[in-house]
Formats: structure tokens, C-alpha cells, sequence
């Protein structure tokens, strides 16, 4: 099933043309996290290559939920089609998906897609069926007014205003903050980025909800330094028996316990609580049975959740891999998820495809390998130019190669150059790739002389 179009778009800012990847089919069945991407307004959002305007594609698109057994079409009216297109759009898109779905799992919603007029129309849809009432989205909408209007004023009329919008200001507000300038961010809205965070930093400092939110992290971060300390103070020696007695002082301080989990959670295993479980029932009065009984509990409650958050950080990641390797188009998959490629998600693609080769699957290895190489040159396109250009060095076939460039191109660079160069010769001897780290910083030192004097890095 086809879910994304090529096709070329004009700036409407410059009249630039440039080639662009549009989704017409948002299937949260095949890809859970893209329901994330269209709400945050990250779908068919472009940014032109010559001005770096962003504009929203006005294109027909279907949202789908087998989970919410919920479709929706949306064609723009803007678009001005007949009525009979309309219907063969429609109707296309619908079959595109149902005939992805397994005969077996068919069902009657999929026959009649509901209608939306708009996109907020279509989110609004989509919010009702998860069961977030028109009330709450008033409400978030009011908030999302009141941070429009901090936007508009200057940073010295904020005082004036947090008196004026105080109702609004709680830990709501600040997180939606956050979370809309982490949205700017990933489409490319810099300066609105940067005017939300400086807007935060201020609230932080100048409400009380901000001063009350800074003061639980503060008082969390001095928890974890003491607890730190305490594991550090052990020494690199430490016994199972002195890691359990550290714990069990800890009984009863939440916090402590909390931090302790989130450090020590591989020791954490099942003999670990084994143990304590032993513990619990060499009790010798009822008080203390009690007390590490609560213990014991608590333990299990910070180890789960912690789990639970490692898991979904894995499966997002195999849900991001999954939604690209069923794509017809590797390189129209990963382009509007590249924001979800990060280390987990290179640590899954890894284990994969070691999985495939040692199962002889040729097959399975071959669209793996294809979807890491076609990650890495999306990487490297978008990497800035030192680390593009210090990438071409290592590939190049020999060091004579490697020293024309250098000749040719270091200069423009500036000293960044080696201080990246003997950074990333750092990252190489981390992961055991010595070679490559020697080869690096031997070019490091010939580039030097079209630079400037060699940064001193210690041993």
C-alpha cells in the first residue's frame, strides 16, 4: 500500500520549486507513532529549500485506527474537485487500505469512512475518540491562546501578564510549553523554538508554579548526587551484600529508593529480590516484616516503570522500523521520521539484521542493510559540513586521496575542524574501533598544517 506521493512543490513565498515527499494515508495500524506526527502538525508541513518558509501541503488524506476502528477522509476544498473525483478519491484511498488488512480482520467502518471539512475537524475526530471532551480541548486551546499572547509581547510586559493570566499558568501550561517548542523545533520553526524555551526559562524563575517546579528538581537532582555518592563511597569492590544493606537504609525515603532504582536497576535482578524476599521472612517482629515488606513493594513499583519506559522506548523504535520496511519507498518512509532515527532505533535495525544473517534469511538482511544505508546518507546529508566533510576523508581509498582534499577543502573549515576530527577519533576508540580511530587523528595532524596549530586533547 502506497501511503506517500513524490511530487514537486512550488514555494508560495519565493516560487521556488523543489521535489517533496507528501502523505495521503496515515495508517496508526502500520505506524502507531505517525498519529503523534499529525497531531503535533508535523504531516505534510514543508519548509522551502531557498527562503526557508514553512507551508502546509493541502493534500487529500485518510486517517485510519483499527485499534479505534476509526477512518477518516479529508479532501481539501481548495483542491475544487467534482464530486465524482471526490468519490474516486475516496474511494481509492479506502480501498488502499482495507485491501492491506487482512479479509479476516475486515470490518464495516472501513466501507464508510467519516468526513471531515477541515484538518482540525479531522484532530478534533480523533480526540473524541479517545475520549478528550470538547471541554478539555477548550480548555488547552485557551492555553494555547494565553502562550500566543506572551509571544507577542515583548519579555518586559510578562510580569504584567502573568498577574493578568495567572488561572492559566500551572504545570499544564508550562509542559504544553515544552512540548510546542519541541514541535517548533522538529519543523524547523527556530525562532519560535527559542522565544518559547526563553519564555519558559522565565516563567520558571518568575511564578510559582514555575519556582514550585524548580524546587522538585532541584530537591531531585541533590537526591540523586547524595545517592551517587553513597554508591561511589563503596567503591569499585562493592558486594552484592553491601549493595542490599545500602538499599535497606534506604527504606521508607521514597526518594532515595527512586533514585537508587533508576541507577542500580540492572542489579536489580531476580536475585536481588530473592534476597530480600528472604529478608522480608527472617523478619523477627512484625514493625520491621512491615517495613521492608513496603520496601519490597516499592521496589517492584520503580523497577516496573522503569522497565515499562525502556519498553516503549524499543518499541517505538521497532514500530518506526517496521513502518519503513513495509513501505514500497525506503527513502519516503525515513525522510518524515527522521526525528524518530536516534540510537535505539540503530541499536534495533543492528539486532535485526545480526538476526537475519544468523538465520540465513538473505532476503530479510538485504532490506535491513538497505534501510541503515539509506539512514546513514540522510544522516549524513543532513550533518553539518565539517562532519560531511570528515566522513568523505574516512571513505576515501587511501590517505593520498585523503590528503589532496584536505589541501583542497580544510581551510575554509577553521581549528573546529580537528577539535571535531579528534572528538569523533574519541567515539571510534570507545566503540573498539581503533584503526579507524589512529587513521583519523593521522589526518588530523596533516590537516593542522592548512589550519593552524593542533589542538593539545590529553591522553
Amino acid at each position: 500500500m502506497s501511503q506517500v506521493v513524490r511530487t514537486q512543490l512550488s514555494c508560495p513565498r519565493c516560487g521556488q520549486s523543489f521535489p517533496a515527499i507528501i502523505e495521503q494515508i496515515i495508517d496508526v495500524g502500520r505506524d502507531p507513532q505517525a498519529k503523534a506526527r499529525f497531531l503535533s502538525g508535523r504531516v505534510n508541513t514543508m519548509t522551502c529549500p531557498n527562503c526557508g518558509s514553512t507551508f502546509a501541503v493541502g493534500t487529500p488524506l485518510l486517517y485510519h485506527d483499527p485499534y479505534k476502528e476509526l477512518m477518516i477522509m479529508y479532501v481539501p476544498m481548495e483542491l475544487n474537485v467534482s464530486v465524482e473525483e471526490r468519490e474516486r478519491i475516496v474511494g481509492d484511498m479506502t480501498r488502499r487500505v482495507t485491501e492491506s488488512i487482512p479479509p479476516e480482520q475486515r470490518k464495516g467502518y472501513l466501507l464508510q469512512p467519516r468526513q471531515a471539512l477541515t484538518i482540525p475537524g479531522m484532530i478534533d475526530m480523533i480526540l473524541d475518540a479517545d475520549g478528550i471532551t470538547e471541554e478539555i480541548r477548550e480548555a488547552q486551546r485557551e492555553k494555547m491562546r494565553v502562550m500566543e499572547m506572551f509571544l507577542q509581547v515583548g519579555p518586559d510586559q510578562w510580569p504584567v501578564m502573568i498577574d493578568e493570566q495567572s488561572a492559566h499558568i500551572d504545570q499544564e501550561f508550562l509542559q504544553m510549553m515544552l512540548a510546542t517548542a519541541e514541535n517548533a523545533a522538529a519543523g524547523g520553526h527556530e525562532g519560535m523554538a527559542n522565544a518559547l524555551i526563553q519564555l519558559y526559562n522565565f516563567m520558571i524563575q518568575n511564578t510559582d508554579v514555575g519556582r514550585a517546579v524548580l524546587e522538585a528538581a532541584e530537591a531531585q537532582e541533590a537526591t540523586v548526587r547524595a545517592v551517587a555518592e553513597d554508591l561511589e563511597a563503596m567503591g569499585e569492590d562493592m558486594t552484592r551484600e553491601d549493595f542490599m544493606e545500602l538499599v535497606l537504609s534506604y527504606a521508607g525515603d521514597d526518594e532515595r529508593l527512586q533514585a537508587v532504582t533508576g541507577l542500580m536497576r540492572p542489579a536489580m535482578d531476580y536475585m536481588f529480590f530473592q534476597e530480600l524476599t528472604n529478608t522480608v521472612v527472617q523478619a523477627t517482629n512484625d514493625d520491621e516484616r512491615e517495613r521492608l515488606t513496603t520496601l519490597r513493594e516499592r521496589l517492584l513499583e520503580y523497577t516496573n516503570a522503569i522497565d515499562q519506559q525502556t519498553q516503549a522506548v524499543l518499541q517505538r523504535a521497532t514500530d518506526t522500523l517496521r513502518a519503513i520496511l513495509n513501505s514500497e519507498d525506503l527513502d519516503a518512509a525515513i525522510r518524515p521520521r527522521m526525528e524518530q532515527i536516534d540510537d535505539t532505533f540503530l541499536a534495533v535495525l543492528q539486532a535485526n539484521l545480526q538476526a537475519a544473517e544468523q538465520k540465513n534469511d538473505p532476503e530479510t538482511a538485504a532490506r535491513l542493510q538497505a534501510v541503515l544505508q539509506k539512514v546513514l546518507d540522510i544522516l549524513r546529508e543532513s550533518a553539518p559540513p565539517q562532519i560531511q566533510f570528515i566522513n568523505e576523508l574516512m571513505t576515501t581509498a587511501d590517505d593520498e586521496d585523503a590528503h589532496e582534499m584536505i589541501k583542497e577543502h580544510a581551510s575554509r573549515f577553521g581549528p573546529e575542524l580537528t577539535e571535531l576530527m579528534e572528538a569523533i577519533a574519541q567515539d571510534l576508540d570507545a566503540n573498539e574501533q581503533t584503526d579507524n580511530a589512529q587513521r583519523l587523528r593521522g589526518l588530523r595532524e596533516f590537516a593542522a598544517d592548512y589550519i593552524g596549530e593542533v589542538p593539545q586533547f590529553p591522553n
